[in-house]
């Protein structure tokens, strides 16, 4: 009786063992996925954040708002810049990303100071000025479609890549989206303004 107990006792205790062994082995693909879901999350979310902070400073009046490179790690945007701006221009400017929602705190180190773009980065002729005039507007717009489309709901905007030349919007996309979306898409772009025509040959159908 004695042996017949032992030998139970051990299969029980096997059978436990190999229970929590399999319970813990099928636990580790579900922690992974969701540690895979908050990374897309948290990436979605700052591409967000850094578009939404782009398209404010280039509708933003007194600030080169086009001259100004925003990136966002986490919720923390980091604001940098080739030109040199005023320090009214930069309190404007750090005013401006810590009102957009999910921005937890901005640092503006990386911001140029002085007030007076460098001599080096002053056009010279009124070429030069012209072709910048127009590739500002052309970027003022890109950043401002790129914006709505991730704000706006139900379509993928973060993955609608938008270009721009000469006031022509051009919408491409990575992945499938359906007729609705592509119809919203084109009209969020067609309300710009600034856009004279917009192309979505480049968007995947479902």
């Amino acid at each position: 009786m004695k042996k017949f107990a032992l030998a139970t006792a051990t299969a029980l205790t096997l059978a436990m063992g190999a229970n929590v062994a399999f319970a813990q082995t099928s636990q580790a693909p579900m922690t992974m996925a969701a540690g895979e879901v908050t990374k897309a999350k948290e990436s979605t979310s700052d591409t967000w954040i850094t578009t939404k902070v782009k398209a404010d400073l280039l509708t933003e009046k007194g600030i080169p708002g086009s001259d100004i490179k925003v990136e966002t790690n986490k919720g923390v945007v980091s604001l940098s810049s080739t030109v040199a701006i005023s320090d009214s221009q930069k309190a404007t400017a750090v005013a401006i990303t810590k009102r957009i929602k999910g921005v937890t705190a901005v640092s503006a180190d990386g911001l140029l100071a002085g007030g007076a773009t460098k001599a080096d980065n002053v056009d010279k002729t009124k070429g030069a000025a012209a072709d910048a005039k127009g590739a500002t507007s052309d970027t003022w717009i890109t950043t401002k479609v790129k914006a709505d489309l991730v704000t706006e709901k139900g379509i993928p905007g973060t993955d609608i890549k938008v270009e721009t030349n000469k006031g022509v919007v051009s919408l491409s996309s990575s992945v499938a989206v359906t007729e609705a979306q592509k119809t919203t898409a084109v009209n969020i772009a067609k309300k710009i303004k600034g856009v004279k025509a917009v192309s979505a040959d480049g968007l995947k159908a479902e």
